[in-house]
C-alpha cells in the first residue's frame, strides 16, 4: 500500500523539482544507458525528497502541481481507465519514479533513524496515506484507509525482510530497460531437452465430430451480495450499486435490475438466470472456471466475507449441473488482501492456507484426493477426468506483479509450480495423454511478469505436442492470444471466457467449446434486459461461433487468421465487437485505429516483452489503415470544397484519447497517471 500511493505523490512532485531536460535527450540509445538516465535522476530525487519529509516545507512548486494534478481527473477516471503501450518517454518517467518510490520507502522504512520506523511507524504511515490520499483525490477516505488497513502487514514485512533495491523490483515492470539486477529476480525453470525447439508451427487439429466433449467456459462472476437495485451506479468508489442509503437517484444513476454497465459486479438473479439458461444447452461434460468469484471492494473485504461468498457461488453451480465436474482455477480476488498469495514457506500470519483449506472442502466433490496436496500447498492440481485426457489447474498469481510476495522472493514464489507444471506435462507425454491448462491470468497481459511468462512460454513450447487447449478469464474481455516459440512458430492458444460481471462496460457472457475446434459465446443486453426491470428474464443469445472467422483452431490456423485481420480492417472491427460482447457503451464509442492496432497486437503477445510477431501485423494494418484514409479524403474531396481532416475516432479502452497537461521538456497524459495510480493502488 506504501508503495502505491506514495508513487503518486512522487510522480507529481518529480515533475516539477528535477532537471526535466533530460528526458528530451536522444531515445535511440540502448536499455543501459537509458536506465543510467533515469537512475541518476531518481538518485537526485529521492534525496530532495527525504529532506522536503525532514523539514516540513512545501514548496510552491508543490503545491501548484499537487493542485493541477488533483483538479485534472476525477475520483470514477483514475480507476476506470486503462492505457495502451507507454511510448519510451513515457517508460523512462516511470521508471524513474518507481525507483525514486523505492529509493525513499527503503530509507525510510529500512534506516533505523527512518522516518517511518520505530514504534509509531504503522500510525504516522497511515496519516501520511490518508494525507496524500486527499491532497491528490486519489478517492474517499474510507477507500484509502479500508486499503491501508488491509494491505499494511504484508508490505511492512515484504520491505523489511526483502533485500530487493529501486532497479530489481522495478524491473517487474513491463519496461525493457527498467533492468532487473538482483538474482533472485531472474530464474529459469529446468525444461526437458530430449526433443529439441520446436521447428514448425503447429497445425494439427482434430476434426468435428457429433462425439466432440462439450465444454462450459465460465469466468469472473464476481457476485456482489450487497448489489441493490436502484442504489447509485456511478459512484466515487472502485465498485458502485451497493449503497442501500443513497436517496433522490434519478432513474438513468440508478443500479439496474439484471446488473450495471457502470464498475457494478453481478447480483445474484443475474448469476441464476446464467446458470439456468446454461442448463438449456443440453449436456455438459465438464466446466472449466477460471477465476474470480469475489467483488471488487478491494478496500473492504475479509477472510470470512470472501469465504461465503466463494462457498454460495460454488454451491450453486452444484445445485444447478448435479453431477458434471467442476474444474476451478483461482483469481486474483480470492485472496485477502486481493492479489496477495505468498508461498508455502512465508510466515503463518501472512499464509494463504486459509483460503487454500476453504476451498478444498468445496472442491473435493469435483476432484480425486490427490489433488488435495497441492491444492494446500499452492492451489493448483491435476486431474484425468477420463483415460488419455489431463487437465491442469494453475495458480498463477505468481506471475502477476501485483502480489506484493513477488517483490520479496520472486523465485522461491514462482518457481515451485512451474517446475511442478513442467514435470506434470512430462509424465503426460510419456503416458501418451492430451492436456488442458486452466489459469486465471493470460501470460500476454501487462500485469503478468515477463520472467514468469518466458519460463511458462518455454514448458509450452516444449511440450506444445500434448498441449490442446489453455484457457485464461482476468480481463473481462472475449478474447484469446497465439503462443510462438522462440524460433516464432505458433504452437499453442490461450482462450478467454470474457466475464459474468458486467464490470466495466460489458455484456454478461459465457463460452462452450466443441473440444476446441469451435466454440460459441452467448450473453444478453444489459440495456435491453433491465428496461424490463423485474417484469421479463433476459434475452440470452447466441453472439457468434467462432467458425464464422475460421475454420482452423491450430496455432498455424489462428496465425493466418491474424493475417487476413491485419489486412482487413473491417473483420477486425468486427472481431473488436465480439471482444466487447456488443457492449452498448463500448459499441457506442467504436474502435479508432490506435484501439484496432492494440486489438490485433494483443493477439499475439504471450509474453509482454516478446512482441516481433504484434509489430509484423501492425505494420500491416497500418498501410491497410491508411489506404482507409486515403479512400475516404478522396470520396470526400470530390464533394466539398472545404478543406476536410479525418474524422475524430473513438476508441475502448485499449486506445482512447485522453488530455493532457504541458510541462517543459515532458508530456504527461492523464491516462499515465490513471494508470499508475489505478494498477499501483488496486
Amino acid at each position: 500500500m506504501l508503495e502505491k500511493l506514495l508513487s503518486v505523490v512522487l510522480f507529481s512532485v518529480l515533475v516539477a523539482s528535477v532537471n526535466l531536460q533530460k528526458f528530451s535527450e536522444d531515445f535511440s540509445d540502448d536499455d543501459s544507458i537509458l536506465f543510467g538516465r533515469s537512475s541518476d535522476i531518481a538518485n537526485e530525487f529521492s534525496e530532495e525528497y527525504i529532506n522536503f519529509l525532514k523539514t516540513g516545507h512545501e514548496s510552491e512548486t508543490l503545491k501548484a502541481l499537487s493542485n493541477k494534478l488533483a483538479n485534472m481527473h476525477t475520483l470514477k477516471e483514475i480507476f476506470t481507465t486503462s492505457i495502451s503501450d507507454w511510448k519510451t518517454k513515457d517508460q523512462l518517467f516511470m521508471c524513474t519514479t518507481c525507483q525514486a518510490v523505492v529509493n525513499i520507502i527503503t530509507h525510510m522504512f529500512r534506516d533505523e533513524n527512518g522516518e517511518l520506523n520505530g514504534p509509531n511507524a504503522e500510525m504516522n504511515t497511515k496519516n501520511l496515506m490518508l494525507e496524500l490520499c486527499q491532497r491528490f483525490q486519489l478517492q474517499t477516505s474510507d477507500v484509502c484507509s479500508g486499503l491501508f488497513d488491509i494491505n499494511w502487514p504484508t508490505v511492512h514485512y515484504v520491505v523489511m525482510n526483502s533485500k530487493a533495491d529501486a532497479r530489481s523490483i522495478c524491473g517487474l515492470l513491463p519496461i525493457s530497460f527498467c533492468a532487473v539486477k538482483q538474482e533472485e529476480f531472474e530464474w529459469s525453470v529446468e525444461v526437458d531437452n530430449t526433443t529439441g525447439q520446436l521447428t514448425k508451427p503447429k497445425d494439427e487439429i482434430p476434426q468435428k465430430t457429433s462425439n466432440d466433449l462439450k465444454i462450459l467456459h465460465l469466468s469472473d462472476i464476481h457476485y456482489d451480495p450487497e448489489y441493490k437495485e436502484g442504489s447509485l451506479a456511478d459512484c466515487e468508489e472502485p465498485l458502485c450499486c451497493r449503497n442501500a442509503g443513497n436517496i433522490n437517484i434519478s432513474d438513468q444513476l440508478g443500479a439496474g435490475h439484471w446488473g450495471d454497465y457502470r464498475d457494478c459486479d453481478a447480483p445474484m438473479r443475474l448469476i441464476v438466470n446464467a446458470f439456468e439458461h446454461i442448463q438449456t444447452q443440453g449436456q455438459i461434460d465438464y466446466i472449466y472456471y477460471t477465476g474470480d468469484i469475489v467483488p471488487h471492494n478491494v478496500w473492504s473485504t475479509t477472510q470470512d466475507s470472501n469465504k461465503e461468498i466463494i462457498t454460495e457461488v460454488f454451491d450453486l453451480l452444484s445445485k444447478h449441473f448435479g453431477k458434471t465436474k467442476v474444474y476451478p482455477a483461482i483469481g486474483n480476488h480470492e485472496a485477502h488482501p486481493a492479489n496477495v498469495f505468498g508461498n508455502e514457506n512465508v510466515p503463518s500470519d501472512f499464509s494463504s492456507v486459509w483460503l487454500y483449506e476453504h476451498l478444498w472442502t468445496l472442491w473435493s466433490d469435483w476432484l480425486p484426493a490427490a489433488a488435495r496436496d497441492t491444492i494446500l500447498k499452492g492451489g493448483y492440481y491435476t486431474v484425468t477426468p477420463s483415460p488419455g485426457f489431463r487437465i491442469i489447474s494453475l495458480s498463477n498469481m505468481d506471475c502477476y506483479i501485483f502480489n506484493w510476495w513477488i517483490y520479496y522472493n520472486g523465485k522461491g514464489t514462482s518457481l515451485p509450480q512451474l517446475q511442478w507444471l513442467h514435470d506434470t506435462l512430462l509424465a503426460a507425454e510419456k503416458n501418451s495423454e492430451h492436456v488442458h491448462i486452466l489459469a486465471h491470468i493470460p501470460s500476454g497481459g501487462k500485469d503478468c511478469w515477463p520472467v514468469w511468462a518466458r519460463e511458462y512460454n518455454r514448458i509450452i513450447e516444449r511440450f506444445s505436442n500434448v498441449i490442446s487447449g489453455i484457457f485464461n478469464g482476468h480481463t473481462h474481455r472475449d478474447e484469446m492470444l497465439l503462443h510462438y516459440s522462440e524460433c516464432g512458430h505458433p504452437m499453442a492458444i490461450s482462450w478467454n471466457g470474457g466475464s459474468l460481471t458486467p464490470y466495466s462496460y460489458k455484456n454478461p457472457n459465457y463460452r462452450i467449446y466443441e473440444q476446441v475446434v469451435d466454440h460459441e459465446t452467448w450473453i444478453f443486453n444489459l440495456t435491453e434486459a433491465n428496461e424490463q426491470n423485474d417484469l421479463g428474464t433476459p434475452r440470452w443469445f447466441k453472439e457468434y461461433d467462432f467458425s464464422e472467422f475460421t475454420n482452423d483452431l491450430s496455432p498455424a490456423g489462428i496465425d493466418q487468421w491474424l493475417n487476413v485481420m491485419a489486412e482487413n480492417p473491417d473483420l477486425l472491427r468486427k472481431f473488436w465487437s465480439f471482444k466487447v460482447t456488443l457492449a452498448d457503451p463500448k459499441l457506442s464509442i467504436g474502435c479508432n485505429n490506435k484501439c484496432l492496432s492494440d486489438t490485433i497486437c494483443q493477439l499475439a503477445i504471450s509474453a509482454n516483452n516478446q512482441r516481433d510477431r504484434c509489430q509484423e501485423l501492425q505494420s500491416i494494418l497500418e498501410l491497410k489503415l491508411q489506404d482507409e484514409t486515403t479512400t475516404t479524403t478522396t470520396t470526400t474531396t470530390t464533394t466539398t470544397t472545404t478543406t476536410t481532416t479525418e474524422p475524430d475516432e473513438g476508441g475502448d479502452d485499449n486506445g482512447s484519447a485522453a488530455a493532457t497537461i504541458s510541462v517543459p521538456s515532458v508530456h504527461i497524459t492523464a491516462l499515465n497517471i490513471a494508470y499508475f495510480i489505478k494498477k499501483f493502488l488496486f
